[in-house]
């Protein structure tokens, strides 16, 4: 059962990530680096949070 939990916590990480980046190219793309208002930062440190969390889940 933890395996199967791990698994998916890893899953709703990596499509945040995919999430994160897509939406920072898509700012890059568009030249306005503001376009998030703030939002990038915010998500970028709940998702180094999460990462953090899944590390020691893992341990």
């Amino acid at each position: 059962m933890k395996r199967y939990a791990f698994w998916l916590l890893a899953s709703v990480i990596g499509w945040q990530l995919t999430l994160i980046s897509l939406t920072l190219t898509a700012c890059l793309k568009t030249k306005k680096l503001n376009c998030t208002e703030g939002r990038m930062a915010e998500m970028v440190l709940s998702l180094t949070a999460q990462s953090f969390a899944l590390y020691a889940s893992e341990k």
